[in-house]
């Protein structure tokens, strides 16, 4: 069945983005990420697309909620997180110029003291790459499936611009939460557990169990 597409500026766009696990892809030109001219952006809504896709946008919004771009597009960092996961080729080794917040790019921070959130940046986003490693296939942890998608959430956040910030607070507050519950079920006795459970679903009336109970 062919794929529908809604129109966009200037080239057909997917009518859904890609799925979670497939954050590897640009959401537009559904190409996948690598690290010369289809480089990951991501947007402060979420959505992540590459750096050819980025320069044909015709409006500072993106194509898929528009949501509007708050800083110039040329001021959007790369994202280096997503970068660490993309294969890298003998010939394109060193081929991307990792660069730090631009001028323009610190309007968007606290104007009262930019410096300490230009650092609070650099720390958050070194933070980040380092949870990103451990999506890599080959990394040999084992984590659940809630566990990626809460963390691809984490690495899709683009923390220049005040959206993408909150984003991000709210994602690592979710991924905080599922490994505290993960950890408890880790180390809870089975039957105690499901005690607890059904003593909870009978608490809430016997209905359905919500999304959270779920996973």
């Amino acid at each position: 069945m062919a794929m529908k597409y809604k129109s966009s500026d200037s080239r057909k766009v997917p009518a859904q983005p890609p799925q979670w696990n497939q954050f590897l892809i640009c959401s537009v030109c559904e190409n996948e990420f690598n690290r010369t001219d289809r480089c990951p952006i991501s947007l402060g809504c979420g959505h992540t697309v590459c750096r050819g896709c980025l320069g044909d946008l015709k409006h500072p919004q993106c194509q898929f909620d528009q949501n509007s771009i708050t800083c110039d597009i040329s001021d959007l960092p790369v994202n280096s997180a997503l970068l660490l996961l993309v294969p890298e080729e003998e010939s394109h080794k060193g081929s991307v110029e990792m660069r730090g917040v631009s001028q323009k790019g610190k309007e968007n921070f606290h104007p009262g003291n930019i410096a300490q959130c230009v650092k609070l940046y650099d720390k958050s986003k070194k933070h980040i790459e380092e949870l990103a490693l451990l999506l890599r296939p080959n990394k040999g942890n084992e984590l659940s499936r809630p566990m990626q998608r809460k963390l691809v959430a984490l690495i899709n956040c683009q923390l220049v611009e005040e959206e993408g910030r909150k984003r991000a607070l709210r994602a690592g507050r979710a991924l905080g939460e599922r490994s505290a519950t993960e950890l408890i079920l880790l180390h809870q006795n089975p039957t105690t557990l499901s005690a607890s459970l059904w003593a909870a679903v009978r608490a809430r009336g016997c209905q359905f169990l919500g999304p959270a109970m779920q996973e």
